[in-house]
């Protein structure tokens, strides 16, 4: 969840799933390297452990395109980061969401700073 639109939106869907006696997570991923700038909605390189392209295509709305390099992530980049999770976080409490969740497996960002030592838990 990027904005306060999305939040209302995926209120609808959670006052349904509750209605019905339901609970809803909200699953947070960070990309990393899989994912390409028209799939993003500030449009930027994505942020991955490596400046590695991952020699993939992915699909975009004008079709598959090769994922370009993306940005080696930096220690300042940390806190901004950290900063998104929990925005994003807040804005699914606010929907109304029973929980959030942190997707951390298949190439993610989270998967794979874990698997380098991850410098996240200097935070």
């Amino acid at each position: 969840m990027y904005t306060i639109e999305q939040a209302n939106a995926w209120k609808t869907v959670i006052d349904e799933v509750h209605a019905k006696g339901g609970k809803i997570f909200i699953q947070l991923m960070y990309v990393g390297r899989i994912s390409h700038p028209d799939n993003l909605p500030s449009h930027k390189k994505a942020i991955a452990p490596s400046a590695i392209a991952p020699k993939e295509k992915m699909f975009t709305l004008t079709g598959m395109q090769d994922i370009p390099v993306p940005k080696a992530i930096q220690t300042e980049d940390i806190p901004t980061i950290i900063d998104e999770y929990r925005h994003a976080a807040s804005l699914a409490i606010e929907a109304g969401a029973d929980g959030v969740e942190i997707h951390g497996v298949n190439v993610y960002l989270i998967h794979c700073m874990c698997r380098k030592r991850s410098v996240f838990t200097r935070y």
